[in-house]
């Protein structure tokens, strides 16, 4: 999404799937048709404005995010506390240092490759997984932090 400012439609996905939601268990969970999640997807329906905080309640975002309005959805404290664990381990504080002197193209860039790497370490983990190998246990490549690669 280079450049480009997210639709409503793709904020909603991307929350949904983060969640690791089908958009049948999300319209289940909010008392809606599977077919209007669908549609608020694809931009081709809005929700009022009472539907429209439900689901901003239900995934922690402001409506102003939703709406884009906002650039970012707030920080969680999980996330924090995750980000200060990654900040404090060696291996990754030398990079992260190099961050805040990156464009924010470059910065897009390096997100959709972290993303992409996270998918690919959770889907050779599952691949194990089902072989009956498993699953690395905390510091030993353990589970990523909630929502990671998954976009």
């Amino acid at each position: 999404m280079r450049g480009k400012v997210s639709t409503f439609g793709e904020r909603l996905a991307r929350l949904r799937q983060e969640k690791g939601l089908s958009q049948a268990e999300l319209a289940r969970l909010l008392n809606l048709g599977q077919s209007t999640i669908a549609m608020y997807e694809r931009n081709k329906r809005f929700p009022d404005h009472q539907i429209l905080e439900r689901l901003a309640d239900f995934f922690g975002v402001s409506t102003d995010y939703l709406l884009g309005r906002a650039g970012q959805p707030p920080a969680s404290r999980e996330g924090l506390a995750s980000l200060e664990a990654l900040a404090g381990d060696p291996l990754f504080a030398g990079l992260l240092r190099q961050v805040p002197h990156l464009t924010e193209e470059e910065k897009q860039s390096l997100a959709e490759h972290w993303e992409w790497a996270l998918r690919h370490i959770i889907k050779e983990r599952e691949r194990r997984i089902k072989k009956g190998g498993a699953a690395p246990t905390a510091g030993q490549g353990g589970a990523p932090p909630e929502g990671a690669g998954k976009s």
